[in-house]
């Protein structure tokens, strides 16, 4: 499994020297701009990385130690892409690789320039809450 993710973890470092990038010069404001965010529409996160959930393996199939290293890399593959997943502090990171993979099928938009997207990945509803009970922030909104 570990040469799989390897080759993996290279794919993703080569996608996130792809990102797309505006044709407006940076630092400058240009109205055309807007027209280049609309065209760029919504697709699923995948469709931005060039990388299939399918590519991802289950948690269930990874160690702790490759969930570690999983998390970390997707969320700098995210982050290149001025994605931001907004997690709880001391989230385990079989949680948030769980929750990255799944977003992939995700529709957004990437905004080329580095507009950047935060991903909060929960609705406030403590009974529905994402991070499980331990690491629910929506109950402090709530009470």
């Amino acid at each position: 499994m570990q040469n799989y993710l390897t080759q993996l973890i290279t794919d993703m470092h080569k996608s996130a020297e792809k990102v797309p990038q505006s044709k407006i010069p940076e630092g400058e404001f240009d109205p055309e701009y807007m027209m280049e965010l609309e065209e760029s529409g919504e697709e699923p996160m995948s469709h931005w990385f060039g990388l299939v959930k399918e590519q991802f393996p289950p948690s269930e199939r990874l160690s702790e130690e490759q969930l570690i290293q999983m998390a970390a890399e997707l969320e700098k593959l995210w982050k290149a892409y001025s994605f931001y997943p907004d997690f709880p502090d001391g989230l385990p990171a079989k949680r948030r690789y769980e929750l990255m993979r799944e977003y992939l099928d995700h529709p957004t938009q990437h905004w080329p320039g580095g507009w950047q997207h935060h991903f909060e990945f929960c609705d406030y509803d403590s009974s529905h809450c994402p991070f499980g009970d331990e690491f629910c922030r929506c109950k402090e909104f709530n009470t």
